[in-house]
């Protein structure tokens, strides 16, 4: 199972499976992203080439959203693929992380 993580600036564009063996790489980019980021800044992940989410991946979302809004920036998440809509809203996540307007 891989992760390719793209990053662009603070974009990051996800590719294959956020699982438990590859949320801690995902993790580490997003804190390291997030930590340079101004307050009102934007953090943008892309996880439209994601093709599989377990716990582990969605714990990481959460957290990384958890570290944006405590330094004042925003964690918005983008290209959701419709598992990961579905999901985000079976759990109630799709009610706590911020979601792009056009990411479904």
């Amino acid at each position: 199972m891989t992760l390719t993580i793209t990053t662009n600036g603070s974009a990051v564009l996800l590719s294959g499976d956020l699982d438990m063996q590859t949320a801690p790489s995902l993790l580490a980019e997003l804190t390291d992203l997030i930590g340079a980021a101004n307050a009102g800044d934007e953090v943008r992940v892309d996880l439209g080439g994601v093709t599989l989410v377990d716990s582990s991946g969605l714990s990481v979302l959460v957290d990384a959203h958890k570290l944006a809004v405590a330094g004042g920036a925003r964690l918005l998440l983008a290209a959701l693929p419709q598992h990961m809509e579905r999901t985000l809203g079976v759990t109630g996540l799709s009610e706590v992380l911020e979601i792009a307007p056009d990411a479904g």
